[in-house]
């Protein structure tokens, strides 16, 4: 049984670990994470987490654009 938390989580850790990940390391990544029996049930898995991580690069490169309110000023 394939177990949605725990592809959740492993994600979660992998995005942690892997701060300049780009898209395609995601999407081997979450692919690898569902067995193949499965991988067509879950496959909206996938796309979610892609979305998802989409809109944290977005956010990422928001905020390297000179949106820093929150720096330290000396």
């Amino acid at each position: 049984m394939f177990d949605t938390n725990n592809f959740k989580r492993s994600v979660k850790e992998w995005v942690k670990l892997n701060p300049k990940g780009t898209l395609e390391e995601l999407t081997d990544y979450c692919e690898d994470l569902i067995p193949a029996p499965q991988f067509q049930a879950n496959s909206w898995l996938v796309d979610q987490t892609l979305g998802w991580y989409e809109h944290i690069l977005s956010s990422r490169r928001h905020d390297m654009g000179g949106d820093h309110e929150f720096e330290a000023h000396d």
